[in-house]
């Protein structure tokens, strides 16, 4: 019986110096991208967003989300309630906070029938101690519109309060 005997590879890399090209001579070859401007929102740019708490035929509960006594670097999450407080089914807009600092997640799978309610989770992410202000805001059929401020501040967060203080006798000026 005859073996056959495989041929070994070898392959040889060739290591060359490559000289290092001009960044000004790449930078007229590659053409820098263009900026994009941001799509106008048009339920954002043409309604007025003045209601707070309840609408026409919408509810929030609660009617302002507030983030006291924050950590840095963490994430803070809360439930927004919003139900359908009329009589028909409805169909809404939910237009999410503008800054970074605040995200929402909800699930949104059909109109909304009377009485139901979407379950929207508002995500907070601080990244310094200082006041944090935005808004969610809900557009519902016609001019029926809804406004849920979010705040955030950098507080104690402890609702323990002394029930009793005791100050001493002290002379009046003094």
């Amino acid at each position: 019986m005859d073996m056959v005997q495989s041929a070994a590879t070898e392959i040889t890399i060739a290591k060359k110096a490559f000289k290092k090209i001009p960044s000004v001579l790449l930078g007229s070859l590659v053409e820098e991208p263009k900026k994009r401007h941001a799509v106008p929102n048009h339920l954002l740019e043409s309604k007025i967003y003045s209601e707070l708490q309840r609408s026409k035929v919408i509810q929030a509960e609660p009617a302002v989300l507030h983030y006291g006594g924050y950590e840095v670097g963490k994430h803070h999450q809360q439930t927004l309630k919003l139900i359908n407080i009329s009589g028909d089914v409805i169909n809404l807009h939910i237009i999410p906070p503008q800054t970074k600092y605040f995200q929402i997640k909800y699930n949104k799978t059909h109109r909304l029938v009377p009485g139901l309610s979407y379950a929207v989770t508002v995500d907070f992410c601080p990244d310094e101690w200082r006041y944090y202000y935005d808004c969610i805001r809900i557009h519902c059929q016609g001019e029926d519109t809804l406004m849920v401020p979010v705040h955030a501040y950098p507080a104690v967060n402890v609702v323990e309060f002394p029930s009793f203080i005791n100050l001493s006798d002290v002379s009046v000026g003094q």
